[in-house]
């Protein structure tokens, strides 16, 4: 008959009791410690930044209607209602555009710089003072296709009116500088007549509006740009 042998349990006790020590004691696992403070910043750390993105989605989904131009309006232009279209845009601190829901307060002023389409219209760009303004006139000087540059002129563009000798246009031109010279500025630039003249709208001094006006029906005035500032 076979012996079971029992399990020995006891084995490394009763070597420790030989060798004349006793067992070390089993020690608890370390408990952790909590920080309640912690992990409150981390909870409020995760919701704000959760309702910080979502603020940002909407704010970047979120358009207004504001004023927009249209097509080319040259300086001290009268805005009509053709020369102004709705775009809507996201809120932005950089950018000032009139709303739309001020058109019919923008339709009527006046353009203080050349309007260009598809820009954004803000306050500054119009003047409600038409043209002309206090000490100054607004002449129509009708010149040849001699009597310009060929370049184009434009709303602005600061330019001498110079007088002219001979009959309509057909003489020689003054020297600049001379008796007659008249600093102007170009309002509007008209296409040819049928008569092969274009008609140039253009500001100067009131004092010498009359004499303009004189010299251009009878053709003696040249028109050279000068240089901007």
């Amino acid at each position: 008959m076979t012996r079971t042998q029992p399990p020995r349990t006891g084995a490394p006790g009763r070597a420790a009791a030989l060798n004349g020590s006793s067992p070390a004691p089993a020690l608890p696992p370390p408990r952790r410690r909590r920080r309640p403070a912690l992990l409150a910043l981390a909870v409020a750390m995760v919701v704000l930044g959760a309702l910080g993105a979502a603020y940002l989605a909407t704010s970047l989904g979120r358009t207004t209607p504001v004023i927009a131009v249209a097509r080319e309006v040259p300086w001290g232009q009268q805005i009509t209602a053709a020369d102004l279209v709705e775009a809507r845009v996201s809120a932005d601190p950089a950018l000032d555009p009139i709303p739309y829901g001020d058109r019919d307060q923008v339709i009527g002023m006046v353009a203080a710089t050349t309007l260009t389409p598809g820009s954004l219209l803000t306050r500054e760009a119009l003047t409600a003072q038409p043209l002309p303004p206090p000490g100054q006139q607004l002449v129509g000087v009708g010149v040849s296709a001699v009597q310009l540059p060929t370049t184009p002129l434009r709303a602005g563009d600061d330019v001498l009116l110079v007088p002219v000798t001979g009959s309509g246009g057909t003489g020689a031109a003054a020297p600049a500088g001379t008796a007659g010279t008249v600093e102007a500025t170009v309002v509007r630039s008209g296409p040819p007549g049928t008569d092969g003249l274009r008609v140039v709208d253009v500001l100067v001094d009131a004092a010498d509006g009359p004499d303009v006006a004189a010299r251009a029906a009878a053709g003696l005035v040249a028109i050279v740009v000068v240089a901007g500032e």
